[in-house]
């Protein structure tokens, strides 16, 4: 949804407060379907709870006893960001947190 004349900043944070909002709902929905299993079964879609065993690494853990063997498989990567700043009714920049409290 594109909204004419807005500045692509605003609109990105608009994007990324919907989002915000989306996964909120998307946990609180999770929780009900989880805990509840009348409420699984929808018109167009059902849902199946599937429990599946994953392999993790805890890295500080791995870190602290084998910093040597961890730092010969670290290498740098470049990321690139787009990080959004408010710009208060005067024209201050801020950080997002003290422009959204």
């Amino acid at each position: 949804m594109t909204i004419p004349n807005l500045p692509l900043p605003d609109e990105l944070a608009a994007v990324r407060a919907d989002l915000k909002r989306l996964t909120t709902r998307e946990a609180e929905l999770r929780q009900i379907l989880l805990s509840d299993p009348d409420t699984r079964t929808g018109a167009d879609y059902l849902v199946e709870i599937k429990t599946v065993k994953q392999d993790r690494t805890d890295l500080k853990e791995l870190r602290a006893c084998h910093p040597d063997i961890v730092e010969q498989f670290t290498f740098p990567v470049e990321v690139t960001r787009i990080e959004l700043r408010g710009i208060s009714e005067d024209g201050e920049v801020l950080s997002l947190r003290r422009k959204t409290a």
